[in-house]
């Protein structure tokens, strides 16, 4: 049962980054600014790669796809023009904070595949039983 659940996960990984990398060609979308392009091909990168490696049943992947995941949780978008951090990947449904002087965004989706991928390697980790 749970080797289902990690292959359907692995399988969702690979959609989300095949989005992204749709988003990098400008597929869908809107165009990017140069340095958040260049943060968007990494994540869709480490994407597919994550997913390629779920796919064979390795635990870097999962590990991978909780770095993928954690990248889209949460975006800043500061008022003034500052600094913003946001990695726009693959789906999103989020909850939109007003703040005084930013708008911060919690992308439900990407945080419960983050507790998804979470709850695999948690049931992964090795129990220190000896197996006759």
């Amino acid at each position: 049962m749970m080797a289902e659940f990690e292959k359907w996960l692995a399988r969702v990984l690979l959609l989300n980054s095949v989005l992204a990398v749709a988003v990098v060609f400008g597929l869908l979308g809107p165009a990017h600014e140069d340095g958040a392009l260049a943060g968007l091909v990494l994540a869709a990168v480490l994407g597919c790669v994550s997913a390629a490696l779920c796919l064979r049943g390795r635990v870097a992947g999962l590990w991978g796809g909780l770095l993928y995941y954690g990248l889209q949780v949460l975006s800043y978008y500061p008022h003034d023009g500052g600094r913003a951090f946001s990695v726009k990947a693959g789906t999103s449904i989020g909850v939109v904070w007003q703040l005084h002087g930013a708008t911060l965004v919690l992308n439900l989706i990407a945080l419960a595949l983050l507790a998804a991928t979470l709850l695999v390697l948690y049931r992964r980790r090795p129990t220190g039983k000896i197996q006759p």
